[in-house]
């Protein structure tokens, strides 16, 4: 039995969502913001300041680990991210060594949807608590966004799964 365009389709959008939160997850660019002289960037790990005059950056740990809020959202990233792993893991398994196997289609199934959720909620708690907690101008930068490509990606797959699932 030869893999279908549709699993193969979804393999590409699972790999595409796993590496976009990778770096969704790992990249000091959630948001950005001036302060007088400064231009700061903050992520889930690091908080990076750059002093626009002489360009010098320097990197720190984000200090918000006393919110609860916070702490979950870095849980739910690595949770997304690790999901998605098992979630395309699944879906090569489908492809190439358990061809004839339909429940391991239904596990990359589950497991991508699964991250699409974990990935949802790091993301709507991530910007509803910024909003409140910080009180200057700041915008969402390309780590922020990329975890909601990673999101969509993820949707993706799991709908071209189961669209594989009806046709056969």
């Amino acid at each position: 039995m030869e893999a279908s365009k549709f699993q193969l389709i979804a393999l590409v959008l699972t790999i595409c969502a796993v590496i976009f939160q990778l770096i969704g997850l790992a990249s000091p660019y959630w948001i950005s913001y001036d302060i007088i002289i400064f231009k700061i960037n903050s992520g889930l790990w690091k908080t990076c300041s750059k002093v626009i005059l002489t360009g010098n950056t320097e990197c720190i740990d984000v200090e918000l680990t006393d919110y609860d809020w916070f702490k979950a959202v870095r849980a739910m990233s690595i949770l997304g991210f690790l999901v998605l792993v098992v979630a395309a893991i699944m879906t090569v398994l489908k492809l190439f060594v358990l061809k004839d196997m339909k429940p391991i289609l239904f596990v990359a199934i589950g497991t991508a949807f699964a991250g699409v959720n974990v990935m949802f909620e790091e993301i709507s708690v991530y910007a509803a608590k910024m909003n409140d907690l910080l009180i200057i101008d700041f915008d969402y930068h390309f780590a922020f966004a990329f975890s909601i490509i990673g999101m969509i990606a993820a949707i993706g797959a799991g709908a071209v799964m189961l669209v594989e699932i009806m046709k056969g």
